[in-house]
Protein backbone atom coordinates (compact mmCIF):
# COMPACT_ATOMS: atom_id res chain seq x y z
CA UNK A 1 0.00 0.00 0.00
CA UNK A 2 1.05 3.46 -0.91
CA UNK A 3 -1.05 6.58 0.60
CA UNK A 4 -0.97 10.46 -0.60
CA UNK A 5 -2.57 12.46 1.74
CA UNK A 6 -3.89 15.87 0.75
CA UNK A 7 -4.47 18.64 3.53
CA UNK A 8 -2.03 16.64 5.54
CA UNK A 9 -0.46 19.54 7.77
CA UNK A 10 -3.72 20.40 9.11
CA UNK A 11 -5.19 19.48 12.28
CA UNK A 12 -6.39 16.06 10.86
CA UNK A 13 -3.52 15.68 9.12
CA UNK A 14 -0.95 16.11 12.06
CA UNK A 15 -2.78 13.22 13.70
CA UNK A 16 -3.64 11.16 10.92
CA UNK A 17 -0.23 11.40 9.75
CA UNK A 18 2.46 9.63 12.84
CA UNK A 19 -0.47 6.93 12.57
CA UNK A 20 -0.13 5.99 8.76
CA UNK A 21 3.88 6.29 9.20
CA UNK A 22 3.52 4.26 12.21
CA UNK A 23 1.38 1.16 10.53
CA UNK A 24 2.90 1.30 7.10
CA UNK A 25 6.30 2.88 7.27
CA UNK A 26 7.09 6.56 6.15
CA UNK A 27 8.30 4.77 2.36
CA UNK A 28 4.35 4.22 2.18
CA UNK A 29 3.52 7.70 2.81
CA UNK A 30 3.38 10.69 0.93
CA UNK A 31 1.74 14.23 1.73
CA UNK A 32 0.55 16.27 -1.13
CA UNK A 33 1.13 20.42 0.75
CA UNK A 34 0.86 24.26 -0.87
CA UNK A 35 4.23 25.79 -1.54
CA UNK A 36 6.25 26.70 1.96
CA UNK A 37 3.53 25.61 4.55
CA UNK A 38 5.18 24.50 7.77
CA UNK A 39 5.41 20.74 8.25
CA UNK A 40 3.79 19.70 11.40
CA UNK A 41 5.70 18.90 14.44
CA UNK A 42 4.22 15.53 14.29
CA UNK A 43 4.93 14.48 11.13
CA UNK A 44 8.03 16.75 10.53
CA UNK A 45 11.85 14.66 9.89
CA UNK A 46 9.54 11.39 10.12
CA UNK A 47 10.66 10.64 6.11
CA UNK A 48 7.40 11.27 4.70
CA UNK A 49 8.31 12.38 1.00
CA UNK A 50 5.88 15.49 -0.12
CA UNK A 51 4.54 17.33 -3.06
CA UNK A 52 4.27 20.98 -3.56
CA UNK A 53 1.30 22.11 -5.58
CA UNK A 54 -2.51 23.88 -5.60
CA UNK A 55 -4.81 21.45 -4.91
CA UNK A 56 -6.57 22.93 -7.20
CA UNK A 57 -4.26 22.62 -10.41
CA UNK A 58 -4.66 19.11 -11.76
CA UNK A 59 -1.69 18.48 -13.41
CA UNK A 60 -0.01 18.58 -10.20
CA UNK A 61 -2.31 16.57 -8.24
CA UNK A 62 -1.98 13.61 -10.98
CA UNK A 63 1.62 14.00 -11.29
CA UNK A 64 1.95 13.31 -7.07
CA UNK A 65 -0.75 10.63 -7.09
CA UNK A 66 1.10 8.43 -9.46
CA UNK A 67 2.25 5.41 -7.92
CA UNK A 68 0.43 5.58 -5.18
CA UNK A 69 -2.69 3.11 -4.61
CA UNK A 70 -4.69 4.87 -2.06
CA UNK A 71 -5.42 8.45 -1.61
CA UNK A 72 -6.74 10.49 1.22
CA UNK A 73 -8.42 13.42 0.55
CA UNK A 74 -8.37 16.28 3.89
CA UNK A 75 -7.55 19.44 1.77
CA UNK A 76 -10.58 21.54 2.38
CA UNK A 77 -11.16 25.40 2.97
CA UNK A 78 -13.94 27.00 5.52
CA UNK A 79 -15.12 30.27 5.43
CA UNK A 80 -18.75 31.60 6.07
CA UNK A 81 -18.03 34.95 4.01
CA UNK A 82 -19.27 35.55 0.42
CA UNK A 83 -15.87 37.34 0.08
CA UNK A 84 -14.52 33.81 0.17
CA UNK A 85 -16.50 32.46 -2.68
CA UNK A 86 -14.03 32.28 -5.27
CA UNK A 87 -11.62 30.07 -3.09
CA UNK A 88 -14.40 27.91 -1.38
CA UNK A 89 -15.09 26.88 -5.05
CA UNK A 90 -11.46 26.45 -5.92
CA UNK A 91 -10.91 24.48 -3.35
CA UNK A 92 -13.80 22.19 -2.14
CA UNK A 93 -15.27 21.78 -5.78
CA UNK A 94 -12.05 22.10 -8.20
CA UNK A 95 -9.79 20.12 -5.62
CA UNK A 96 -11.83 17.43 -5.34
CA UNK A 97 -12.22 17.58 -9.01
CA UNK A 98 -8.43 17.03 -9.58
CA UNK A 99 -8.11 14.42 -6.97
CA UNK A 100 -11.21 12.01 -8.75
CA UNK A 101 -8.91 12.99 -12.27
CA UNK A 102 -5.88 11.74 -10.51
CA UNK A 103 -7.51 8.47 -8.86
CA UNK A 104 -7.92 7.61 -12.19
CA UNK A 105 -4.69 8.68 -13.96
CA UNK A 106 -3.13 6.64 -10.90
CA UNK A 107 -5.56 3.80 -11.05
CA UNK A 108 -5.82 4.08 -6.99
CA UNK A 109 -7.68 1.24 -5.24
CA UNK A 110 -9.34 3.62 -2.86
CA UNK A 111 -10.25 7.10 -2.79
CA UNK A 112 -11.25 8.05 1.34
CA UNK A 113 -12.73 11.67 0.78
CA UNK A 114 -13.25 13.59 3.85
CA UNK A 115 -16.10 15.07 3.34
CA UNK A 116 -17.88 17.61 6.07
CA UNK A 117 -21.73 16.89 7.94
CA UNK A 118 -22.15 20.32 6.11
CA UNK A 119 -22.64 18.27 2.82
CA UNK A 120 -25.42 17.16 4.57
CA UNK A 121 -29.44 17.87 5.33
CA UNK A 122 -30.29 18.42 9.20
CA UNK A 123 -33.37 19.31 10.79
CA UNK A 124 -33.32 22.81 12.40
CA UNK A 125 -35.57 21.13 15.46
CA UNK A 126 -33.02 19.11 16.64
CA UNK A 127 -33.92 15.67 15.18
CA UNK A 128 -30.55 13.96 14.67
CA UNK A 129 -30.36 13.93 10.39
CA UNK A 130 -28.85 10.64 8.81
CA UNK A 131 -27.19 10.03 5.28
CA UNK A 132 -30.09 10.16 3.87
CA UNK A 133 -31.05 14.01 4.90
CA UNK A 134 -31.81 15.69 1.20
CA UNK A 135 -29.07 18.53 1.80
CA UNK A 136 -31.42 22.01 2.99
CA UNK A 137 -29.03 24.22 3.89
CA UNK A 138 -29.58 27.82 2.66
CA UNK A 139 -27.47 29.00 -0.55
CA UNK A 140 -25.59 32.02 1.37
CA UNK A 141 -24.26 29.71 3.60
CA UNK A 142 -21.46 29.00 1.40
CA UNK A 143 -19.15 26.13 2.74
CA UNK A 144 -21.82 24.09 3.03
CA UNK A 145 -22.83 24.48 -0.66
CA UNK A 146 -19.50 23.95 -1.70
CA UNK A 147 -18.72 20.61 0.53
CA UNK A 148 -21.88 19.41 -1.04
CA UNK A 149 -21.02 20.11 -4.57
CA UNK A 150 -17.60 18.59 -3.78
CA UNK A 151 -19.16 15.68 -2.70
CA UNK A 152 -21.59 15.61 -5.51
CA UNK A 153 -18.58 15.01 -7.66
CA UNK A 154 -17.05 12.09 -5.73
CA UNK A 155 -20.57 10.58 -6.17
CA UNK A 156 -20.74 10.98 -9.96
CA UNK A 157 -17.47 9.19 -10.46
CA UNK A 158 -18.46 6.39 -8.04
CA UNK A 159 -21.84 6.14 -9.62
CA UNK A 160 -20.83 6.37 -13.92
CA UNK A 161 -16.94 6.09 -13.84
CA UNK A 162 -16.36 3.10 -11.16
CA UNK A 163 -14.62 5.14 -9.08
CA UNK A 164 -14.02 3.20 -5.94
CA UNK A 165 -14.17 5.67 -2.81
CA UNK A 166 -15.53 5.86 0.58
CA UNK A 167 -17.00 9.48 1.91
CA UNK A 168 -16.69 10.53 5.77
CA UNK A 169 -18.53 13.44 6.08
CA UNK A 170 -16.99 14.16 9.97
CA UNK A 171 -18.56 17.05 12.36
CA UNK A 172 -16.55 19.72 14.19
CA UNK A 173 -13.67 18.47 15.32
CA UNK A 174 -11.93 18.75 18.54
CA UNK A 175 -9.65 17.23 20.59
CA UNK A 176 -5.69 17.40 21.17
CA UNK A 177 -3.35 18.07 18.59
CA UNK A 178 -4.75 21.65 17.67
CA UNK A 179 -1.43 23.20 16.12
CA UNK A 180 -3.43 26.61 15.23
CA UNK A 181 -4.25 28.76 18.32
CA UNK A 182 -7.10 30.58 16.15
CA UNK A 183 -8.97 27.70 15.46
CA UNK A 184 -12.59 28.36 17.20
CA UNK A 185 -12.30 25.35 20.08
CA UNK A 186 -8.76 26.85 20.75
CA UNK A 187 -10.26 30.22 20.82
CA UNK A 188 -13.24 28.76 23.02
CA UNK A 189 -9.92 26.97 25.37
CA UNK A 190 -8.12 30.19 25.37
CA UNK A 191 -11.13 32.89 26.47
CA UNK A 192 -12.82 30.36 28.86
CA UNK A 193 -9.49 29.75 30.40
CA UNK A 194 -9.39 33.38 30.96
CA UNK A 195 -12.73 33.93 32.30
CA UNK A 196 -13.57 36.16 29.26
CA UNK A 197 -16.24 34.36 28.06
CA UNK A 198 -19.63 36.14 28.46
CA UNK A 199 -22.46 34.38 26.21
CA UNK A 200 -23.42 31.96 23.88
CA UNK A 201 -24.75 30.56 20.88
CA UNK A 202 -28.53 29.46 21.18
CA UNK A 203 -28.42 26.01 19.13
CA UNK A 204 -26.03 23.17 18.87
CA UNK A 205 -24.36 21.16 16.62
CA UNK A 206 -22.60 18.01 16.24
CA UNK A 207 -18.92 17.05 17.19
CA UNK A 208 -16.06 14.39 16.95
CA UNK A 209 -12.96 13.51 18.57
CA UNK A 210 -9.36 14.02 15.83
CA UNK A 211 -8.77 10.62 17.35
CA UNK A 212 -12.15 8.97 15.78
CA UNK A 213 -11.92 10.61 12.44
CA UNK A 214 -8.15 9.05 11.43
CA UNK A 215 -9.60 5.73 13.65
CA UNK A 216 -12.35 5.80 10.64
CA UNK A 217 -9.09 6.62 7.84
CA UNK A 218 -7.54 3.94 8.75
CA UNK A 219 -10.28 1.48 8.99
CA UNK A 220 -11.15 2.57 5.65
CA UNK A 221 -7.91 2.02 4.41
CA UNK A 222 -8.10 -1.05 5.33
CA UNK A 223 -11.31 -2.17 3.34
CA UNK A 224 -14.35 -1.09 5.70
CA UNK A 225 -17.28 0.82 4.81
CA UNK A 226 -18.59 0.24 1.07
CA UNK A 227 -17.49 2.14 -2.03
CA UNK A 228 -20.17 5.03 -3.12
CA UNK A 229 -21.41 5.22 0.57
CA UNK A 230 -21.25 8.12 3.02
CA UNK A 231 -21.00 7.83 6.36
CA UNK A 232 -21.62 10.53 8.93
CA UNK A 233 -18.68 11.11 11.81
CA UNK A 234 -19.97 12.05 15.43
CA UNK A 235 -19.01 11.23 18.72
CA UNK A 236 -21.90 13.84 20.40
CA UNK A 237 -24.39 16.10 19.68
CA UNK A 238 -24.15 19.02 22.17
CA UNK A 239 -25.86 22.21 22.38
CA UNK A 240 -23.79 25.37 22.24
CA UNK A 241 -24.14 25.98 25.79
CA UNK A 242 -23.04 22.37 26.92
CA UNK A 243 -19.71 22.81 24.85
CA UNK A 244 -18.89 25.78 27.01
CA UNK A 245 -19.69 24.34 30.32
CA UNK A 246 -17.36 20.77 30.07
CA UNK A 247 -14.40 23.24 28.39
CA UNK A 248 -14.93 25.58 31.45
CA UNK A 249 -14.96 22.31 33.87
CA UNK A 250 -11.94 21.00 32.05
CA UNK A 251 -10.69 24.63 32.43
CA UNK A 252 -11.23 25.03 35.91
CA UNK A 253 -12.84 28.38 34.80
CA UNK A 254 -16.33 29.74 35.49
CA UNK A 255 -18.10 30.39 32.04
CA UNK A 256 -21.27 32.38 31.20
CA UNK A 257 -23.02 30.54 28.61
CA UNK A 258 -26.15 32.52 28.67
CA UNK A 259 -28.16 32.02 24.65
CA UNK A 260 -28.20 34.91 22.84
CA UNK A 261 -30.53 34.80 20.43
CA UNK A 262 -29.54 34.19 16.79
CA UNK A 263 -31.31 37.41 15.18
CA UNK A 264 -28.94 39.46 17.05
CA UNK A 265 -26.31 37.62 15.49
CA UNK A 266 -27.67 37.52 12.10
CA UNK A 267 -28.29 41.72 12.47
CA UNK A 268 -24.04 41.92 13.70
CA UNK A 269 -23.46 39.82 10.90
CA UNK A 270 -25.40 42.02 8.18
CA UNK A 271 -23.56 44.98 9.62
CA UNK A 272 -20.15 43.36 9.94
CA UNK A 273 -20.06 41.93 6.39
CA UNK A 274 -21.41 45.32 4.92
CA UNK A 275 -18.22 46.98 6.60
CA UNK A 276 -16.49 44.20 5.12
CA UNK A 277 -16.66 45.29 1.79
CA UNK A 278 -15.18 48.48 2.46
CA UNK A 279 -12.00 46.59 3.99
CA UNK A 280 -11.97 43.97 2.14
CA UNK A 281 -11.30 41.31 5.41
CA UNK A 282 -12.78 38.53 6.66
CA UNK A 283 -15.64 39.59 9.07
CA UNK A 284 -15.56 37.86 12.38
CA UNK A 285 -19.83 36.69 11.97
CA UNK A 286 -21.61 36.64 8.95
CA UNK A 287 -25.31 36.81 8.70
CA UNK A 288 -25.62 33.42 7.69
CA UNK A 289 -23.75 31.91 10.82
CA UNK A 290 -25.79 33.68 12.82
CA UNK A 291 -28.75 32.43 11.45
CA UNK A 292 -26.76 28.96 12.08
CA UNK A 293 -26.39 29.66 15.65
CA UNK A 294 -29.58 28.96 16.43
CA UNK A 295 -30.14 26.10 15.04
CA UNK A 296 -29.63 22.46 16.51
CA UNK A 297 -27.92 20.45 13.93
CA UNK A 298 -27.09 17.21 15.14
CA UNK A 299 -26.15 13.63 13.04
CA UNK A 300 -26.73 9.76 13.63
CA UNK A 301 -23.69 8.18 14.16
CA UNK A 302 -25.46 4.05 13.90
CA UNK A 303 -24.34 4.02 10.12
CA UNK A 304 -20.54 4.70 10.71
CA UNK A 305 -20.48 2.97 14.52
CA UNK A 306 -22.43 -0.08 12.82
CA UNK A 307 -20.39 -0.94 9.43
CA UNK A 308 -16.54 0.43 10.57
CA UNK A 309 -17.28 -1.47 14.40
CA UNK A 310 -16.39 2.03 16.05
CA UNK A 311 -16.69 2.73 19.43
CA UNK A 312 -16.66 6.84 19.45
CA UNK A 313 -14.52 8.55 22.45
CA UNK A 314 -16.45 10.05 25.50
CA UNK A 315 -17.40 14.01 24.55
CA UNK A 316 -15.80 14.73 27.82
CA UNK A 317 -12.38 12.91 27.56
CA UNK A 318 -12.76 15.15 23.99
CA UNK A 319 -12.69 18.11 25.52
CA UNK A 320 -10.34 17.69 28.15
CA UNK A 321 -7.73 16.32 26.46
CA UNK A 322 -8.12 19.04 23.59
CA UNK A 323 -7.81 21.49 27.00
CA UNK A 324 -4.56 19.84 28.46
CA UNK A 325 -2.89 20.30 24.66
CA UNK A 326 -4.13 23.75 24.18
CA UNK A 327 -2.93 24.36 27.74
CA UNK A 328 0.84 22.50 27.00
CA UNK A 329 1.15 24.45 23.70
CA UNK A 330 -0.56 27.71 23.80
CA UNK A 331 -0.96 28.52 27.83
CA UNK A 332 2.30 30.55 29.58
CA UNK A 333 3.01 29.00 32.94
Amino acid sequence: MRILVTGATGFVGSVLMPELVARYGASAVSAFVLPGETIPATWRGAGVRTFDGDIADARAVSAAAAAHSHIVHLAGFISYWKGDADRLRTVNEDGVRSVVEASFAAGVERLIHVSSVGAVGFHKSGQPADEATPFNWPDDILYMASKRRGQDIVEEAVRERGLRSVILNPASIMGPGDHNPATPHNELYRRISRGSLFGSFAGGLAIVDVRDLAALILKALEGLGRDGESYLVIGANLSYREVIRRISRACGRRAYPFPIPAPLFTAAGHILERASRGTGRRPLLTAGYGRLSGWAAYYNNTKSRREFDHVYIDAEKTVRDGWAYYRDAFVRP
